[in-house]
């Protein structure tokens, strides 16, 4: 099929460059339409229930709001786990599903299962699901702040914060909701905007009032009713009752009842009604001072870069009030940028490394310009198909390309044209059919040894395809990409090189002369008068060349299982993260006053160009991180040269890291707190796999709360003491900690005695302390909740709270201490459950050592020195648990890839020695991985494992060329001596496989040298198949000639055993039948009887 695949295009070469023309050109239009981005998206498919429970408790919402909607959520089809938080406030529950199933689908089945479990809630609990964003999708930061010396810059602080986030809330969030790939807008910091009626309960015993008389009296304050419409005359009029008020000074004139004599005593003489805003559960900090941060959040599914790219052109259009402004913090398509910068240099790099090989290789510039072509073209077509899939540009699919491969088979093919020319007698001239010809039969020779090797080196990716979870999605688009590049590049080997070299391809040869002038190239000539002797020496002694490789085999095996894990290298995104975690009892004055003394210590580094802040709960409450725990934005100078420099030394971000939290430290007026340092996509991508953002989280699964914070408590102790930890902390998300708690604990006998129901006590409670709705403020389109609630004054005073008075039914009230027990006690804060179990969680961050490592030292020592209690169980998750999976999987692919690649040698060869001993690249290319991971001080990866399995492939390639080769010659001179042939068929065939070797290593050369952002994930890939080529090539080069040739040479002298090899298929032979030609065409150019040197 090939062999007339190839004469086609011979004879119709206008319409294969015609059809590749078009294919060019569509390639350049699907390259204009492609999404780019960093990283692939790595998001499970999830979604969020959040349900604001008001005052609850934590074990109150446990009970009455999580655990029933987790029951009802069960039954949902490829629901793959179910983590919930339940805390003060908030209860919010993530629900992960398998990777195929359909988000929008999922949504639709969780919203029908809340519909039906409403009812079984509290009264006026009610869930809702989150933004349809991912944890990804933060990808733009903004703040809204007053323009400098506008009047608005000269209100007092608070007054300013309001209207800022009014301004945010009503203004800015609905204009930027509108743009194109944001799901919704989430807010930190500022003060939304309430009318409170601050009740003082002197004044309202002066009065003969109580808190619930004010309350039912005020109720639907603002607000207006409808009363459908009456007919008259022919005409219809709509009845409503006009109840809005829209200024402060209407709602303090509203009367509340009446004195002894019969005036009204009016709201404003008995409460105070002020401006003000609910109890703020989060906020934010910008350069030092309390601020408005917005966050747009990215719909799934769509591009980081064309979101953030389209925010940052919506904020040209903003309509905004005069005197305010917003500024951008943090862009995504910054990194974006970066990466795709990093990705195309050392993809422009690479390209020139080819080039430059196959130049100084082939010799003839003609030749390597027509092979390079195989590059733009394959890629192009690769582009076609990465949009009909749906794969992104990225630092994976595009970054781990190695251009190398992608000419492999066309360098293969040129090559061999080149010789058949070189062989030539130029008596005749080379023109015409018997160029035509001479091509054909050059192509053929060489056919079945490229398409066996680039299926081989396809093959190895598509168990890529079968990868699952985080490290699935990551490297599924390298594979589908390398996939559709290699397929190209073989298709252009086959059709392409050969039409191009029969119409631009032509060597220089002088009259009369009989072959072409075209010597070895003098880069070749030196290599090769330094591997000849090398050669000789390892056919006629092989010994010392296979005592070394299996002493090498071994050191290696070795060094590998004592080498470190780690998931994924950590991607340098050019900014940092500082958590700060304080006190779980921490208030949010204390917090924020140490927030901006931080702040203020980072934004004096030289290298820091912007500092934002955030801590506790968002508007949206998507992250229930509690008020003690913030995530400081470092945004960096992106131009490193301007970095101080130490010992001649650009600082770095380690460095700079520790020298901010020495510095924070070293200030005593900065309160107590912990740090750790991380980044913008990697703190997401931590707390979307295990809802944690540190690199390794330990979990102690149990029943009683109380045990479960003890025996955390002591894990954290012994874990604190490992060599490599970095810092260790209950987890400031799901932390099973421990905080103050004001316990109003009901006497139902003096409830019944006073004739009080207990929904009458509750009531009070609430509307003191939490606040009542009683109505609205209307300011034209903006709607802002009245809540009536006790004097801030009074309500932070215990001895106030003690005596609320609760009204009786006969008149007048008794005081709150009266009818309940109140006490101060440490209640747990948070309780975390997955799949129904509560658990505790430590966050643990490492310096200097690798996950796995540092796993199986914890493990040891937990053990060892920790005993748990029947019925308790620890896990370890994070980084560690994605691991094991991916090398787990691994272990799988690994073993059926290297059976795969078995069989199709053997398909190809027929025999089991042939395969054996082109198979023998794949473990002398590994031991070269493995010494190079080893030299160069890196950790074994899934990065790395990536890179293992892409160089089994194209370790295959230079053995199965020379194999091939070897067997050609055995069969066409069966009476020439093994050596002979072996000596002569390894140096005939040097040149491609040097070729080979250096392109495909110097094409990933610069992924392995680069230092550009995004450059991390790609090292460890890109230095296995580097180091493995090299050391693979070396021994090859001698190690396979000589054991070829050692059991050759013995079956030849087996008794009874032909001269001739095994029944091999000629390259040139049944499976490729010659080509006719019409009879006034000439005949094809006879093949030469025997060779000579």
């Amino acid at each position: 099929m090939f062999s007339r695949l190839i004469d086609w295009s011979l004879h119709n070469r206008p319409l294969v460059l015609g059809a590749i023309a078009m294919l060019c050109i569509a390639g350049v239009f699907s390259a204009l339409r492609l999404p780019v981005d960093a990283v692939p998206d790595v998001t499970n498919v999830q979604s969020m229930v959040i349900t604001k429970t008001g005052a609850l408790d934590p074990q109150k919402v446990e009970a009455t709001v999580t655990y029933i909607i987790e029951t009802e959520l069960q039954g949902i089809p490829k629901v793959e786990e179910i983590r919930s938080i339940s805390k003060y406030g908030l209860s919010l529950i993530t629900i992960v599903f398998e990777e195929d199933a359909n988000i929008y689908l999922a949504r639709q089945q969780i919203s029908e299962r809340l519909n039906q479990v409403t009812d079984s809630l509290p009264p006026g609990i009610v869930p809702e699901l989150a933004p349809l964003s991912t944890g990804l999708g933060e990808v733009f930061f903004y703040v809204v702040e007053a323009k400098p010396d506008s009047e608005l810059a000269k209100k007092p602080e608070k007054d300013r914060l309001i209207y800022l986030r009014t301004v945010q809330d009503y203004v800015i969030k609905r204009q930027l909701k509108g743009v194109k790939g944001v799901a919704d807008v989430d807010t930190f910091g500022g003060y939304p905007k309430e009318i409170h009626v601050n009740i003082n309960t002197k004044k309202l015993e002066q009065y003969g009032l109580t808190i619930e008389q004010v309350a039912e009296r005020l109720n639907t304050i603002g607000e207006n009713y409808g009363g459908g419409y009456i007919q008259r005359e022919g005409k219809q009029i709509v009845i409503r009752t006009l109840g809005r008020v829209t200024d402060l000074d209407k709602i303090r004139k509203v009367p509340v009842k009446r004195s002894f004599f019969g005036a009204p005593i009016k709201l404003g003489e008995i409460c105070e009604v002020t401006i003000h805003h609910p109890q703020p559960l989060g906020g934010a900090t910008y350069r030092g001072q309390e601020a408005v941060i917005g966050m747009p959040m990215m719909l799934a599914g769509a591009n980081s870069r064309n979101v953030a790219a389209a925010i940052g052109e919506a904020f040209k259009d903003l309509d905004l009030p005069q005197d305010v402004q917003v500024k951008t913090l943090y862009s995504r398509d910054y990194l974006v940028n970066a990466t795709v910068k990093t990705v195309f240099k050392n993809l422009a790099e690479g390209a020139g490394f080819v080039v430059i090989v196959l130049m100084l290789i082939l010799g003839n510039v003609r030749a390597a310009i027509l092979v390079s072509l195989a590059i733009p073209i394959s890629m192009l077509i690769a582009v076609i198909g990465m949009n009909y899939f749906n794969v992104s540009g990225n630092l994976m699919s595009l970054g781990a390309i190695d251009f190398g491969l992608l000419v492999d088979g066309s360098v293969v093919m040129f090559e061999n044209i080149i010789r058949r020319m070189e062989e030539h007698d130029f008596t005749l001239p080379l023109e015409g059919n018997r160029k035509r010809n001479l091509i054909l039969e050059s192509s053929l020779e060489v056919l079945r040894p490229i398409i066996t090797a680039l299926l081989i080196i396809m093959g190895v990716f598509i168990p890529l395809l079968a990868l699952e979870g985080v490290e699935g999605k990551m490297f599924r688009p390298m594979a589908q990409t390398v996939l559709l590049a290699m397929f190209a590049s073989l298709l252009l080997a086959i059709v392409l090189m050969p039409v191009l070299g029969y119409m631009f391809f032509k060597l220089k040869v002088k009259p009369g002369e009989h072959g072409a002038h075209h010597g070895t190239p003098l880069l070749l000539k030196y290599i090769l008068k330094g591997y000849e002797p090398l050669l000789k020496f390892a056919l006629n002694r092989p010994y010392p060349i296979i005592l070394p490789t299996l002493a090498l085999t071994v050191i290696s095996i070795g060094l590998f299982f004592r080498m470190g894990g780690d998931f994924i290298p950590q991607l340098n995104e050019g900014d940092m993260v500082i958590n700060f975690s304080r006190p779980v009892y921490s208030s949010f004055d204390a917090v924020l006053a140490t927030q901006k003394k931080s702040d203020n210590i980072i934004t004096s580094f030289p290298e820091v160009k912007e500092v934002y802040s955030r801590f506790g709960t968002p508007q949206s409450a998507t992250d229930p991180a509690g008020v003690f725990f913030a995530d400081t934005f470092v945004i960096l100078e992106k131009d490193t040269s301007k970095w101080r420099k130490k010992n001649g030394k650009t600082i770095t971000k380690e460095a700079l890291y520790k020298e901010m939290v020495d510095a924070i430290e070293s200030d005593k007026s900065v309160g107590a707190q912990e740090a750790s340092s991380t980044q913008p996509i990697e703190m997401r991508f931590n707390e979307m796999l295990e809802g944690s953002r540190a690199d390794v989280t330990m979990r102690i699964y149990g029943l009683d709360l109380d045990k479960l914070f003890e025996i955390s408590t002591q894990g954290k102790a012994i874990i604190e003491k490992i060599k490599g930890v970095e810092s260790v902390q209950s987890d400031p998300i799901i932390a099973l900690s421990k905080s103050p708690v004001l316990d109003i604990e009901l006497n139902y006998n003096q409830i019944s005695y006073y004739g009080l129901d207990l929904e009458d006590v509750n009531k009070v409670v609430e509307m003191a302390m939490s606040g009542h709705k009683i109505g609205n403020l209307y300011e034209g389109a903006y709607r802002f909740p009245i809540i009536t609630r006790l004097d801030p004054k009074l309500r932070n005073d215990v001895k106030q709270i003690r005596n609320i008075p609760v009204g009786l039914d006969a008149g007048g009230s008794v005081p709150l201490y009266k009818v309940a027990n109140i006490e101060e006690r440490d209640q747990v804060s948070t309780i975390a459950r997955s799949q129904g179990r509560r658990y505790a969680a430590l966050s643990i961050n490492l310096d200097d050592i690798d996950v796995e490592t540092f796993v199986k030292n914890a493990q040891a020592a937990i053990n060892k020195e920790l005993k748990l209690p029947e019925f308790y169980q620890i896990t370890w998750g994070g980084q560690f648990k994605n691991l094991q999976r991916a090398k787990a999987r691994l272990g799988i692919i690994v073993p059926l890839t290297l059976a795969a690649i078995f069989l199709l040698l053997i398909r190809y060869f027929g025999s089991y020695r042939q395969s054996l001993l082109v198979f023998m690249g794949i473990p002398t290319a590994i031991v070269g991985g493995v010494l190079t991971l080893s030299v160069v001080g890196m950790n074994f990866s899934i990065s790395a494992g990536v890179g293992f399995i892409a160089l089994m492939g194209i370790a295959i390639l230079n053995s199965l060329v020379l194999v091939s080769h070897y067997d050609e010659l055995l069969e066409k001179f069966p009476g020439e001596s093994v050596k002979k042939l072996v000596l002569e068929g390894t140096l005939d065939r040097f040149r491609p496989v040097v070729i080979t070797t250096l392109v495909a290593g110097l094409g990933f050369l610069p992924m392995a040298i680069n230092s550009g952002l995004g450059s991390e994930v790609q090292k460890p890939l890109a230095s296995v198949v580097i180091g493995g080529l090299i050391i693979a090539t070396m021994l090859t080069a001698l190690l396979l000639p000589a054991l070829y040739t050692m059991i050759f040479t013995r079956r030849r002298n087996l008794p009874g055993t032909p001269a001739a090899s095994p029944a091999v298929i000629s390259t040139v032979g049944a499976a490729d039948q010659p080509v006719s030609f019409a009879e006034d065409e000439e005949e094809p150019v006879k093949k030469k009887k025997k060779r000579k040197r």
